[in-house]
């Protein structure tokens, strides 16, 4: 009897381990274990309720959701969509984990719809459960591919190996054992089998092959508009010298009615979304991802992102180094290949390394660059295959520290799973106090980043750990931060003589503080604390004021937005009155950051106010 090829064994162990994980830890390690539809992975997949339960494409109803998120904990605020001016709500992510989702969708609503015992409003447990376990379908299918493409390249003893340093050594394992609903490891099936597609047009030209490969590359960019990227394989396959380049060309004039079919297949997956866009903003082409962070195209962040101790790829992800090394090994080892690789790990890189909020969010690791794991398996094979034809020393000095790496990564994981390492708040000191540790103190956690809770209002309790300075203050007569214009200045009333700022209907806006992040600390954080007298001469219930502030990035994103409307404590008229606002600063996305604060009203009825106040308060350590 012919005997199962190692690789295989290893694909069944590692599918069931995951699927194993996926269950575990969303059962017994996390708390509220299958809100599985929250935060991010909300925006992804509230086309299908709001579509098939609720009868609103345009989400109009804010209130439903903002209730749904209440009672299920999906999102500390609503910010998976934002409102356009036709009062229709747009989801930040496109539709594409939507139609992934939608089976297991349908088969949480049938069994809801016939057995009962559970809401029919697509968050509760039965909709979780399908869906959060559903999705392994997707993640196997990416385990049993990428062998398929790997068998390819290497023997069986090589893909074993392979297999095991890329999807146990890195942060792939995470993602697919804990994280399943979240796109990246999913994309990662997605993108073996593009190469898979590819490798088999280019063996063998074929009108099915180019069709599937179209629509694989449409339904990428569907998924997550950054996986535009993926184009670059097989437009750069087999392409090395100028020579190649004319080959290239060759064959794609040889079959170019089965490219026409194929960009028609391409096409038509987009078209899904456009349709969407159109009837909802009334434009086929819309930018979905106005209220997000957007990209920084100077490269600011790739030192950030390759050694932070706050989140980087090197330090939570080391095994990937060795498939990095494994993709300039390839110029020796497969040269009709290094320049596709090449090529696809420069520009994925770039661009995910571009996103001002570099960190990826409350994330193990780098997780947006999962998906491209799936690419870089290849050169990871051939580092694989160059270490064991090295000289001896090579390959034990190698081989220990590749075991180590994966040792690490399934250690840490285990950290993360259990809430020492911190998605959001590492430094340097606390990650060597934990290192290698399996339990973590209360003094230990004060070394971390400061806790940014999700809540709209923070109060700042501990000020004897923080060094005070005064950042802004507007008397409105001659000392002030900012030059005031004389328009503002009133002597009617005056808490500090001669002057006040009478803000009206003319003038709605303050004297507004414009300071840089690096202004005010260059640490992770701060807390303000904002002092501001006011005297409302009208009641504030019909003409409201509010007190602003917030960070702004590179003048087009608005980063933690709060106000306080002056008129929630019930303050009395033709009186001066005072407020105190608490506000803990955001992670800077960059130290140009600028806060800016101010008041503004909201009617045609002016307020006077005197003495803003604004110090900052920096932590000692």
């Amino acid at each position: 009897m012919k005997k199962m090829p190692t690789s295989l064994h290893l694909s069944v162990a590692l599918s069931l381990l995951f699927v194993f994980l996926n269950f575990y830890i969303r059962g017994y390690i996390y708390t509220d274990s299958w809100n599985v539809l929250g935060w991010d992975v909300l925006s992804y997949y509230t086309y299908l309720p709001h579509t098939f339960i609720y009868d609103d494409i345009g989400m109009r109803n804010a209130q439903m959701m903002q209730d749904l998120i209440n009672q299920y904990k999906l999102s500390g605020t609503y910010y998976q969509a934002f409102q356009i001016p036709n009062g229709n709500y747009v989801p930040m992510y496109t539709l594409g984990m939507a139609i992934l989702f939608a089976p297991f969708f349908f088969i949480a609503h049938l069994y809801v719809s016939i057995f009962g015992g559970f809401a029919a409003d697509g968050f509760s447990f039965p909709y979780q459960f399908a869906i959060g376990n559903g999705v392994m379908i997707y993640i196997v299918a990416g385990i049993f591919m990428i062998r398929k493409v790997l068998l390819h390249f290497f023997k069986d003893w090589e893909v074993s190996i392979t297999m095991i340093l890329m999807l146990l050594g890195t942060n792939y394992f995470h993602e697919a054992g804990s994280d399943g609903t979240m796109p990246h490891a999913i994309l990662f099936a997605g993108y073996a089998w593009i190469l898979w597609l590819t490798i088999k047009w280019h063996e063998r030209p074929n009108t099915k092959t180019m069709c599937w490969l179209g629509f694989a590359l449409g339904f990428m960019i569907l998924l997550r508009g950054s996986e535009i990227v993926a184009l670059s394989i097989p437009m750069l396959w087999n392409v090395w010298n100028k020579e190649s380049w004319v080959n290239k060309w060759r064959l794609i004039w040889d079959n170019r009615v089965q490219l026409l079919l194929g960009i028609s297949c391409f096409m038509i997956v987009p078209m899904i979304q456009m349709l969407y866009w159109k009837y909802v903003t009334g434009q086929f082409i819309f930018f979905s991802y106005q209220n997000t962070e957007g990209f920084d195209w100077d490269g600011r962040h790739i030192l950030k992102v390759l050694f932070s101790y706050k989140k980087s790829w090197f330090l939570y992800t080391p095994m990937i180094i060795l498939s990095i090394v494994g993709i300039f090994l390839m110029k020796k080892l497969a040269r009709p290949h290094y320049l596709t690789f090449l090529v696809f790990f420069l520009a994925h890189f770039y661009l995910i390394s571009s996103w001002a909020a570099w960190w990826q969010g409350g994330s193990f690791g780098m997780r947006y660059f999962v998906e491209s794991y799936a690419v870089m398996c290849i050169p990871m094979g051939f580092f694989v295959r160059w270490l064991s034809h090295s000289r001896i020393w090579i390959k034990v000095l190698l081989s220990c520290v590749a075991s180590f790496f994966l040792f690490l990564n399934l250690f840490q994981t285990w950290q993360f799973n259990n809430w020492m390492i911190d998605g959001y708040a590492m430094t340097e000191k606390y990650y060597w106090r934990i290192f290698l540790k399996t339990s973590v103190t209360e003094e230990d956690k004060k070394l971390k980043e400061i806790n940014r809770s999700f809540a709209y209002t923070e109060s700042f309790t501990n000020p004897e750990d923080y060094t005070k300075k005064t950042i802004g203050f507007f008397d409105y007569e001659k000392v002030n931060s900012v030059y005031i214009d004389p328009k503002f200045q009133d002597s009617t009333y005056a808490l500090s003589p001669p002057y006040s700022c009478k803000i009206t209907k003319d003038l709605i806006y303050s004297p507004t503080l414009q300071l840089p992040y690096s202004s005010i600390t260059r640490r992770e954080h701060a807390w303000l604390k904002v002092n501001l007298d006011y005297y409302p001469v009208h009641d504030l219930k019909d003409n409201p004021a509010y007190l602003v502030i917030h960070f702004s990035h590179r003048n087009k994103f608005v980063n933690k937005y709060f106000s306080a409307s002056l008129g929630d404590k019930a303050p009395k008229l033709n009186q001066w009155n005072h407020v105190e606002v608490d506000y803990l600063t955001p992670y800077p996305l960059s130290l140009d950051d600028k806060l800016k604060v101010f008041v503004y009203i909201g009617s045609e009825k002016e307020i006077y106010i005197d003495n803003l106040h604004i110090e900052a308060f920096e932590r000692k350590w």
